[in-house]
């Protein structure tokens, strides 16, 4: 054993006192338990021993990871294999718990503004929510409601990949975020043989309780993944941006430790078949409600459903960590994070401050932070394909620009695209003097919709953002209005160029762009013309050339393209179709002093 950690031995060995719910003991500094959980790990026989009203706290130690500063820990109590100790933080603030099942007892740890690290015995419920025998199974509470899962948007078309119906996808291999070091892990082994889904569960089903999760959290830059692989790596690169549950091949009630994240403590997800609930829908949600709790959320409270808020009806809204099974049946559900803004809550915590801030997981990156072109086919249709986005956060709003150089019509609706939503959607058209035209957010519905919008010639904004209905105490706000959207409709009139318009055999020259970033150029082409063709010429970087007929090309959508490891591309076409052709730009690596040239002849 160490000296240090013979110290902290000999130092806490004799303390305790009464057993009782409430009692507390100072167990030193934040360092000083950091430095003896660095012992322990070299040594695992240098147990920190300490006692609470005789309840030996000493912990045994499964899982450990230290890195600049930062800790996690995970393991059991010496004295009982049936327990969970975690411990996770830095020298400013260290957070745990150890929780007794056979004897039901819980103690957290928490460290005041001097960095001194108490231990107080708290009901078990505090720490597992569910576990609270108060409240009775969910099986049993709630097996005759009527549950229908939501349907997918026609708009849903993997924009993302967790949006859209399953397509035939390995469900052990799903990513709803490839690439972020940020990862929860919905461990579904116990409920598959191989690839296959055990109880007759098709693989649809499980598909949609992965997804049903990576809705819920798609605001965040966290890969919600059933790959084992994609977490043991994250794990071993920094635990404390990880998290886990287990699903279970059994009835029984869900459950999960709070602030679990960052450790390896894992949830329990129970398959209940008996519930008569659709798979997809109820062990999704109850997924997205127990991660919650391993996020750092307790229950939101009031209104007749007690401990678990049943939500409001007139609107079909309700919290995620409430009762949301009482809103199965409601055609327009909307399940959503909650700051406790409804008239009748105790619980006011603020869920999406939990996670961003209080476990440092970022969120997505803005997708439209200084607005973009809306991108019309030749015939003048919105597709939803290429006309999408993502509302992160609740101050974001995306713009969609377009001009019309005559009077034109706008028919558009918008759709949120995600399978268990949470985000309901509001439009406005603006002018170009920053006037609202027109705006839309369709009464429990959760789409936008202009129907035969008349506009007269000028540059206008398709503005998209989270809407609100009601008022915040009887109704919901734009706190949790988050998630994925797409359009679809048409604009009809003529459609004045935003990109650089090219005059044949002119070149455009000075044109400069990014690594990774397209520039995008339009040429209209009169019938009879025996060839068209496309030319960029640079002395840097590496600029590649695409082309595309009535919309703008892109690397897998183009009629010809030039992608050599230069900035010198050329492509042609031959008896090009009359109509209004993309010349397309990306920057393979960012270049400069480019000229930009189209010409077409007979």
């Amino acid at each position: 054993m160490s000296k240090l950690a013979i110290l902290i031995a000999t130092t806490f060995a004799s303390i305790g006192v009464s057993a009782q719910e409430g009692a507390s003991l100072d167990i030193g500094s934040t360092e000083m338990l950091i430095n003896h959980f660095i012992a322990q790990n070299i040594n695992p026989q240098s147990v920190l021993s300490r006692s609470l009203g005789g309840v030996n706290l000493g912990t045994n130690v499964s899982d450990y990871f230290y890195k600049n500063g930062l800790i996690s820990v995970t393991g059991t109590a010496i004295d009982s294999k049936n327990s969970v100790f975690v411990l996770k933080g830095s020298k400013q603030k260290l957070y745990g718990y150890l929780v007794l099942h056979d004897s039901k007892k819980a103690f957290e740890y928490t460290t005041n503004s001097k960095g001194i690290v108490s231990v107080t015995e708290v009901p078990l419920s505090k720490i597992y929510p569910d576990l609270d025998e108060r409240f009775p199974m969910q099986t049993q509470a709630f097996a005759n409601l009527t549950v229908a899962h939501p349907q997918y948007s026609t708009m849903a078309l993997r924009q993302a990949p967790h949006i859209g119906p399953y397509q035939n996808e390995d469900v052990t291999k799903l990513e709803s975020k490839p690439g972020s070091s940020y990862v929860f892990y919905l461990n579904t082994a116990s409920v598959m043989n191989g690839s296959t889904p055990l109880n007759g569960v098709t693989k649809e089903q499980m598909y949609r309780t992965w997804q049903s999760v990576a809705d819920q959290y798609s605001m965040l830059n966290m890969n919600i993944t059933t790959n084992l692989a994609v977490y043991n790596a994250a794990k071993a690169s920094n635990v404390l941006r990880t998290g886990v549950i287990n699903y279970v091949n059994q009835d029984g009630r869900s459950n999960a430790p709070v602030h679990s994240f960052g450790t390896t403590a894992a949830g329990t997800l129970y398959r209940n078949p008996s519930a008569g609930f659709d798979y997809g829908y109820g062990i999704g949600m109850t997924a997205a409600h127990e991660i919650g709790h391993q996020m750092g959320m307790q229950h939101d409270h009031g209104g007749k459903g007690g401990e678990y808020f049943e939500g409001i009806a007139a609107f079909q809204w309700g919290p995620i960590m409430g009762n949301y099974w009482m809103g199965g049946s409601w055609a327009n559900q909307l399940f959503t994070w909650s700051k406790g803004e409804y008239n009748t809550a105790t619980n006011f915590e603020d869920d999406l401050n939990i996670m961003n801030s209080g476990e440092s997981v970022p969120y997505a990156t803005d997708d439209n932070p200084s607005g973009k072109p809306l991108l019309l086919e030749a015939n003048g249709d919105i597709n939803p394909q290429r006309n999408f986005g993502q509302i992160e956060r609740n101050t974001d709003s995306d713009s969609f620009m377009f001009s019309l150089s005559s009077a034109g019509t706008l028919n558009a609706r918008i759709d949120p695209i995600e399978y268990l939503r949470m985000l309901d959607v509001e439009a406005l058209v603006y002018d170009s003097g920053d006037k609202v035209v027109a705006r839309s957010n369709l009464a429990v519905n959760r789409s936008a919709e202009f129907n035969n919008l008349i506009l007269a010639a000028g540059n206008y904004r398709l503005v998209i953002k989270g809407g609100a209905e009601g008022t915040p105490q009887n109704g919901f706000s734009n706190y949790s209005s988050l998630g994925y959207y797409a359009i679809k409709g048409s604009l009809l009139g003529k459609v004045a160029d935003t990109d650089p318009v090219l005059s044949s055999g002119v070149p455009l020259t000075g044109q400069t762009g990014a690594t990774g970033g397209w520039k995008h150029y339009v040429i209209d082409v009169p019938t009879g013309m025996a060839k068209l063709q496309f030319s960029i010429a640079g002395g840097n970087g590496d600029a590649d050339l695409y082309a595309q007929l009535g919309a703008r090309a892109t690397a897998t959508s183009y009629l010809c393209k030039s992608d050599g490891s230069t900035s010198n591309e050329t492509c042609s076409l031959n008896q090009p179709a009359a109509g209004k052709y993309y010349l397309s730009i990306y920057g393979y690596a960012a270049y400069s002093a480019l000229s930009v040239s189209a010409s077409f002849s007979k």
